[in-house]
């Protein structure tokens, strides 16, 4: 048990009102706020860490390590991003095994150094994943400072390796889109079913959305009169709601034959309430059983296994020939230069004829992927 496990005691919400009990040195506090949901909650485990490393909580912050102290950090993040689940993965393989044992006092921008050398030396990290831990550490810089931890770190000077190589992004093939598109069993319990989740891999083909804005999705984002859907919110991987990546990552996009032709057969075929406009559209499993659930078909249609966030880059190499600004109000990417109000109205009434496009390319890689099947048959 964490020295945070044994102050972070009893958490709940009665009555809008949020409750976290602590005690430490033999004094037993709560705090309290009347704020409702996760904004709430945040309060509360704010006043936590500053009764811990107040004089009210004697020698407590002599004591604390960084990972007593990144465990909150990470238990706050996880209210706020849909990125969740890679945050703690990289934490536990990259950040934790070099300074997690340092007491929080003696914690120096030489130790932040150490963390992206040795993730660069012993492990072969590309520039982007380097880059994503150095993000990572300048986030509990700003938690420590905030939470008056911490106020002198910086990630400032903390370089990434000139020679760190530039990451590849891996993509579905055309084989494989081709076996996705027409491939609908897997292995559930030893027996071939249809898989739950099919219509989901295809959808986020077709449209590149991020695995936790594709689970968060809801039948009353489907528009049927106006032929859109509004991508609301994103589910990460502690299933925690928030409002996704970015202020762009909230969109309405037009509805293409093949998306309706999908959201069609979903309904049809899995649809639980029809009477219920909040039921998730793909299932209330979370993006860590879908990801699960994803790798086993894979490896049961024979295709190369890529991840569900690589199945949004397959789209975007489908879409290549799209104009710039179509990618990044589809892909829903910061768009720079150009602040949200302006980039939404220079969108309006200009996305006309473009699912026809994204279709178009969709069945294009289908058809390659089966003639280049057929080769291959041929050839055996």
């Amino acid at each position: 048990m964490t020295l945070f496990q044994k102050y972070y005691g009893r958490v709940y919400e009665q009555r809008g009102v949020w409750k976290i009990s602590v005690q430490h040195n033999g004094v037993r506090k709560t705090f309290y706020s009347s704020t409702p949901g996760e904004k709430g909650h945040k309060e509360c485990a704010k006043k936590v860490v500053e009764w811990l490393s107040s004089g009210a909580a004697p020698a407590s912050k002599a004591r604390l390590t960084v990972d007593d102290v990144y465990t909150l950090f990470l238990k706050e993040k996880a209210l706020e991003t849909s990125d969740i689940y890679n945050l703690e993965n990289r934490y536990k393989n990259h950040i934790k095994p070099i300074i997690g044992r340092i007491k929080l006092d003696k914690l120096t921008v030489q130790d932040f150094k150490l963390v992206i050398a040795t993730a660069y030396d012993q492990h072969g990290l590309s520039k982007k994943s380097l880059s994503n831990i150095r993000g990572d550490l300048s986030l509990f810089c700003g938690y420590l400072y905030d939470s008056n931890l911490r106020t002198d770190l910086s990630t400032a000077r903390v370089k990434i390796p000139r020679s760190a190589k530039k990451g590849t992004k891996e993509i579905l093939v055309t084989r494989d889109v081709y076996l996705l598109f027409t491939h609908d069993m897997t292995l559930y319990n030893n027996e071939e079913v249809k898989d739950y989740y099919i219509y989901a891999y295809r959808f986020q083909v077709l449209y590149g959305l991020r695995p936790g804005e594709l689970i968060g999705l809801q039948w009353d984002d489907v528009d049927e009169e106006n032929a859109t859907i509004t991508i609301r919110r994103s589910i990460n991987a502690k299933g925690k709601q928030t409002d996704g990546k970015n202020d762009f990552a909230q969109r309405v996009l037009p509805l293409s034959k093949l998306a309706k032709q999908l959201l069609e057969a979903q309904n049809r075929e899995y649809r639980t309430d029809p009477k219920d406009p909040t039921e998730r559209i793909f299932g209330d499993y979370g993006s860590i059983c879908y990801r699960k659930r994803w790798g086993i078909y894979c490896m049961y249609n024979g295709l190369q296994y890529v991840t569900p966030y690589e199945l949004r880059h397959t789209f975007a190499s489908n879409n290549k020939l799209l104009e710039t600004w179509i990618l990044d109000e589809v892909m829903g990417h910061a768009h720079e230069g150009m602040s949200l109000g302006v980039y939404a109205h220079a969108c309006e009434g200009d996305m006309d004829g473009v699912t026809d496009r994204i279709d178009g390319n969709l069945l294009k890689q289908i058809d390659r992927g089966q003639k280049h099947i057929q080769k291959s048959n041929k050839k055996a």
